[in-house]
């Protein structure tokens, strides 16, 4: 088998095999998801992200470009679902734009970050998914409440280490190798942390509105792709972004957007049949980009 394909299935594997595992015992066994997903936003995914920045080699130039690419994605998922929604006449169902627009860019995407592109590939990735946080607590939250709450942005803890760890890399200091064991050990757990999460929030998630999971996973692609040719033409990014921004755009939708949405008081299960059905269309979409991205 090639290499190239066999790395690709494995990494499939592990990372929806988890999810399914998780997804069981959840089915079967209720544990406190709040608690471990605060611990993980709060400790283990910050740690994780100082390590793997601090640790990789992504040079600073590719910051602006990792920005600029993020707000493109975000920005026509957001146009693009309003044309289609006012089209349906649904332009009162706003709570779908979250969906259409805010991937999963953290629970699918590091663990295929990490076992494709390693450290390296995975430091880029925590950075599109920071910049992913800061729209949806701004921008994202503007929508379902008509109004703006950026401090819900500035109160994520992982916000404040990327811009530690940003600023330690424009001095080029490196923390003593002593310290950095702590951060990378207790990264160690978030990956598989955010996969059983994700795979607890897919047991209590239904399919139950179809047409809107339809228009909203069909919109979901639709936008990714036309995000994905303008950031091509438009940044042009180079060697491991390019591969690390191709496989963004097109992720599914993420599962946040359902809480948030249920906390506005707005349609809930609109939203979670449409995260269910794009992480389904993506277990089929994600092993054909790695594969051909190489």
């Amino acid at each position: 088998m090639d290499g190239n394909l066999r790395t690709v299935l494995i990494s499939i594997f592990e990372v929806f095999g988890l999810v399914g595992v998780a997804y069981l015992y959840a089915r079967r066994v209720r544990f406190d998801a709040q608690a471990a997903t605060r611990i993980g936003m709060d400790l283990l995914v910050p740690c994780l992200t100082f390590a793997a920045l601090l640790d990789s080699r992504i040079t600073m130039d590719e910051l602006p470009v990792i920005g600029a690419a993020t707000a493109i994605q975000v920005a026509l998922g957001l146009l693009i679902g309003w044309a289609g929604l006012r089209l349906l006449g649904w332009q009162w169902r706003r709570e779908l734009l979250l969906p259409i627009a805010f991937l999963n860019s953290a629970n699918i995407f590091y663990p295929l970050l990490l076992a494709n592109y390693g450290v390296d590939g995975l430091s880029r990735g925590l950075l599109i998914n920071t910049t992913v946080n800061v729209l949806l607590f701004s921008v994202g939250i503007a929508l379902l409440h008509g109004g703006g709450r950026a401090r819900d942005a500035l109160r994520q803890p992982a916000l404040w280490v990327t811009l530690l760890a940003v600023v330690l890399r424009l001095l080029r200091i490196q923390p003593p190798e002593l310290v950095m064991r702590i951060p990378r050990l207790a990264g160690t757990a978030a990956v598989p942390l955010m996969l059983i999460l994700f795979g607890h929030a897919l047991a209590g998630a239904r399919l139950r509105s179809l047409r809107a999971a339809l228009v909203g996973t069909l919109l979901r692609y639709v936008s990714g792709a036309a995000a994905l040719a303008v950031i091509l033409i438009l940044l042009d990014p180079q060697g491991l972004l390019r591969k690390v921004l191709v496989l963004y755009t097109l992720l599914p939708s993420a599962m946040i957007n359902v809480l948030l949405t249920q906390r506005a008081g707005r349609d809930a299960e609109a939203v979670a049949s449409t995260v269910v059905l794009t992480t389904l269309v993506g277990l089929g979409l994600l092993p054909v980009l790695l594969l051909l991205v190489g």
